[in-house]
């Protein structure tokens, strides 16, 4: 048998060795409507046409500016110690700059601080490079597992333009999105060669490249159940009624469970370090599973109808309509019925729709993972199972009609192209995206929180003031909009209005993120109304939560120094330098209070 290459390109003969079932047979018409010359300038062409704006894009507020803006390890560049933090961070220590241990991600971004700087336009144009090279990569994948070129070319071209896959590319957070489905596909395309012909070499190949797929994003867990549902299609490597196979195939993706077992512990465990990971009591168990439900069918709607697309997607919570998860779930299973009952003369339908549905499933949300309900980054590689039972299906439908298909594909690929450039537009800046966000959503505070930042960085206080008191309308219990909008009415010289904010703010635990950042804020706005004695008294409580933060030090020693109580200054910068010993300010601030001290 002979496998050839894709049509347009010269044929290569790779021998394959005996198996239990045949191969799929690659096309072997040299007549085609795209050879592989003209879809790769297609790709390149398209890919162009979409993102050809994403070079004056900015960073976001939203993750962009903690994960890479204000990262101090980008700025090195490559070095020893940035590589080493790379594959360390999250991993053997918590690091702040990381979302969790993803080597592979960060050296892209290492990369490209390296090449082009901290230019946000020189990242996103990297972004979009990765993007139009997976749709090839995706391309040979397929061709090679179904030997149908045209149909596989098809299928990369609409994950290509699909505006569902914009955020991935704009977002630069979602980076590790791409790099993870750069190393998806390269697993596709190695399976494909292992499965024509198994041995060491091309196993190792095999599970080199799902390892680096899980290092850009633990995502890929799921990858070992896909290639069991491609060895049932198109691979048919196991038939019904062979436990032997069957036994044997499970056995052979051993090693792949064993290492996703291992990403997904500690995917969960860094989640849980940076606090995105919610617990059980965060979200009871049916509504997650009636979230998950509602979601799955979002994601397939979307897929054909991609009108309401945004950055982020509030979780509904337990006020979840009854009858959008009924309907919902009449809708999945219906699907699911009508796959299963065509699985013989139409497999590809089963196959794709177990594609959609496991490689989404780690995401979905039953395992909680920040405050989202859905987001449409995570169909970056699960949308493929749907376009592949789409694009076989149609192709089986219009058979013979090559012409006719070629014009369907045309309509839809250019339709969806249309949608991506509108979409792609509206990732300009974090005005644009939560605008975007905010008009497509209902009561979706993370955008009315970022919009009021973006627009505090802008210089509009009282659009900001706006925005976050539109966030304190829909969530009035969250202590970080109560901190905003006070320091908000600071700057426009509303003091007690300030006041009683950041007094609301502090009416919360300890334990959540922005309480030391209010008590400081608390006693720098009474430090203003000359109220000392109780800005002292939150300096010192401010120390009390996070001992090793500087600022609450600063201000105390500054006070005291003010007011020429030298005692209580020394004291202050005593205590400060008993962790760090060789700050030169302590140092020289302790300096000066003892000699003041040794002067009465």
């Amino acid at each position: 048998m002979k496998l050839l290459s894709p049509p347009g390109l010269a044929l290569a003969a790779v021998p394959a060795a005996p198996r239990e079932r045949p191969a799929p047979r690659p096309d072997s018409s040299r007549a085609t409507l795209l050879p592989a010359w003209l879809f790769t300038l297609l790709a390149l062409g398209l890919g162009f046409a979409i993102y050809r704006y994403v070079g004056h894009f900015e960073f976001l507020n939203f993750d962009d500016d903690r994960f890479i803006a204000e990262n101090p390890w980008l700025y090195r560049g490559f070095s020893w110690e940035s590589i080493q933090w790379a594959f360390t961070a999250n991993l053997t220590h918590f690091s702040p700059f990381a979302e969790y241990w993803s080597p592979l991600t960060l050296l892209t971004r290492l990369a490209d601080g390296s090449a082009f700087g901290m230019n946000p336009g020189a990242f996103h144009v990297t972004s979009a490079a990765i993007h139009v090279g997976n749709a090839l990569l995706l391309a040979a994948a397929l061709w090679k597992l179904t030997g149908k070129w045209e149909r596989s070319a098809c299928v990369a071209l609409l994950f290509l333009v699909h505006p569902l896959n914009v955020e991935p590319v704009c977002w630069l957070s979602a980076r590790k999105d791409l790099v993870s489905g750069t190393f998806f596909f390269a697993t596709l395309l190695a399976y494909g060669h292992y499965a024509c012909r198994p041995n060491g070499a091309r196993y190792l190949i095999l599970l080199a490249a799902f390892c680096c797929a899980l290092m850009a994003k633990p995502m890929g867990v799921s990858l070992p159940l896909v290639l069991l549902v491609l060895d049932v299609w198109p691979l048919a490597r196991w038939s019904k009624g062979d436990l032997k196979s069957a036994l044997r195939l499970a056995m052979e993706k051993a090693p792949h469970m064993i290492v996703a077992g291992v990403a997904a512990m500690l995917a969960v465990l860094s989640q849980r370090d940076v606090g995105a990971l919610r617990s059980a009591a965060g979200y009871s168990l049916s509504v997650r599973i009636g979230n998950a439900i509602v979601a799955y069918a979002l994601y397939v709607r979307r897929t054909f109808w991609p009108s309401d697309l945004a950055a982020y997607y509030p979780h509904p919570g337990s006020g979840l309509p009854l009858w959008q998860v009924a309907v919902s779930a009449a809708l999945l299973l219906c699907i699911t019925l009508a796959a299963f009952r065509l699985r013989r003369r139409f497999p590809y339908l089963l196959a794709g729709w177990l594609w959609f549905g496991i490689v989404l499933g780690p995401v979905i949300g039953i395992v909680q993972i920040g405050q989202q309900a859905l987001a449409d980054r995570y169909a970056y590689p699960s949308l493929i199972g749907l376009l592949i039972a789409i694009v076989w299906g149609a192709a089986d439908a219009m058979r013979g009609r090559g012409r006719t298909r070629a014009a369907c594909a045309a309509v839809a690929i250019g339709a969806l192209s249309l949608a991506a450039m509108r979409q792609a537009l509206t990732w300009r800046d974090s005005i644009t995206v939560f605008t975007r966000a905010a008009s497509v959503t209902r009561n979706n505070t993370v955008a009315y929180l970022s919009l009021g930042a973006a627009y505090h960085a802008a210089g509009d206080l009282q659009k900001a003031h706006d925005f976050f008191f539109q966030a304190l309308c829909t969530t009035p219990t969250a202590p970080i909009l109560w901190l905003d909008l006070g320091n908000t009415e600071a700057e426009l010289g509303r003091e007690d209005a300030a006041i009683q904010d950041f007094w609301l703010a502090l009416q919360t635990d300890k334990t959540n993120p922005a309480y030391q950042k209010t008590l400081m804020a608390m006693s720098r706005a009474l430090l203003r109304r000359q109220a000392n004695a109780q800005a002292v008294a939150y300096l010192k409580s401010a120390i009390d939560v996070d001992p090793y933060s500087a600022e609450p030090y600063r201000l105390l020693g500054d006070l005291c120094t003010k007011q020429g109580n030298w005692r209580a200054a020394a004291s202050v910068w005593t205590e400060w330098l008993k962790r760090y010993p060789a700050d030169a300010r302590g140092l020289s601030d302790l300096r000066q209070a003892q000699m003041h001290l040794h002067a009465k």
